[in-house]
């Protein structure tokens, strides 16, 4: 049997419980929501002008084919980031929810500038996550890349987060950056950044008809290698080939593709399946310098003509001239960045600073 004292400290015990516990105070529900998916910002003039893309719910969850558009688009414009994004609710019906955002797209000129300010907003903000991925416009604008309708996925933020994804797995130019990743670079010695370049391929029938989904000639967007920061400022884009030598460098590749023309006749494919690199700095007549070890595991993937690859001396042959074309990637990659554009993405800096910190 429970005391008097018991029973006390119980009803003490459950009225504290609720004091504590609110329930769900600042809960939103998903109706009363603008769910973005992309962000695009541009320059106009001296403001910022920002696009959000917006899922249209009722053209998404139908069961029934829709002709509704699957987005909305809404712009802004203004001088601070914060007010831009806050001043869009004037013409939004719905408070507009980022929780989900997967994309961010950015202007040349913008990236020009410098993104510190941009990526302070993004990281202060809490309803952001750091899963989306950071992509600049090339020859374009981000409200361009938004507007345009893709043929396999009706949102085009959709459309280039998976194709990044998918191209960083299959295909070695492209690499996903992360807003933590992007931060981090900025504020380290040593190392600056780079980002995926995207761009529109023109399309024949410029309408903006829903209808142009029934063709099948649609607005196509295109992953177009990197582009080089020094500090937060963009500073150029690399070639498909020194985009490769960047990631092969930097112990980014997962897996891709390549071909040797042997001879008018031969031409063999490869698959590269696994690489992997090492960097280590070194001091040569009181200079420093940097040694960069690529291991490779490669497979046959096709083969035009009647060379053996089964021989040994044709598979060594075939073998030092796989290597001759990644190390001509990764020279492109390093004088274009080193004489051309001055700035330091591989990360040599950091790797010559630990092995030697007075230097």
């Amino acid at each position: 049997m429970i005391n008097m004292k018991c029973k006390k400290i119980l009803l003490t015990f459950i009225i504290s419980t609720n004091l504590i516990l609110n329930g769900c105070l600042g809960s939103k529900e998903i109706n009363t929501l603008a769910l973005s998916i992309s962000i695009g910002i541009d320059k106009v003039d001296d403001e910022y002008s920002v696009t959000y893309q917006i899922l249209n719910p009722k053209a998404i969850a139908s069961k029934k084919s829709s002709i509704e558009s699957p987005v909305f688009l809404y712009t802004e414009r203004g001088k601070d980031l914060f007010e831009v994004i806050r001043r869009i609710t004037t013409i939004s019906p719905r408070k507009i929810y980022n929780s989900h955002l997967r994309m961010v797209v950015l202007n040349e000129e913008i990236a020009k500038e410098g993104i510190e300010g941009l990526l302070d907003f993004f990281l202060r903000d809490h309803e952001f996550r750091t899963d989306f991925y950071f992509v600049v416009a090339k020859g374009t604008t981000a409200n361009e890349v938004l507007k345009s309708i893709t043929p396999l996925e009706y949102v085009s933020g959709m459309e280039m987060y998976n194709s990044i994804k998918a191209a960083e797995k299959a295909w070695a130019p492209t690499k996903t950056v992360k807003i933590i990743e992007l931060a981090s670079k900025l504020v380290s010695e040593g190392v600056n950044p780079v980002l995926s370049a995207v761009e529109i391929v023109e399309q024949e029938d410029k309408s903006d008809s829903i209808d142009i989904l029934k063709r099948s000639v649609v607005s196509k967007l295109k992953l177009t290698g990197l582009c080089a920061f020094k500090k937060d400022k963009f500073l150029g884009y690399l070639t498909e080939d020194e985009s490769k030598g960047f990631n092969y460098i930097t112990g980014n590749v997962k897996n891709t593709v390549g071909y040797l023309q042997l001879d008018e006749k031969n031409r063999v494919t490869f698959e590269v399946i696994e690489a992997k690199s090492k960097t280590k700095a070194y001091m040569i007549n009181g200079k420093p310098a940097v040694n960069v070890v690529i291991d490779l595991t490669l497979n046959i993937a096709a083969e035009v003509g009647k060379y053996d690859v089964s021989i040994e001396k044709n598979a060594e042959k075939l073998n030092s001239l796989v290597e001759e074309k990644i190390k001509k990637h990764c020279e492109a990659s390093i004088k274009r960045t080193q004489e051309d554009l001055q700035t330091d993405i591989f990360g040599f800096g950091e790797v010559i600073h630990r092995a030697h910190p007075k230097l």
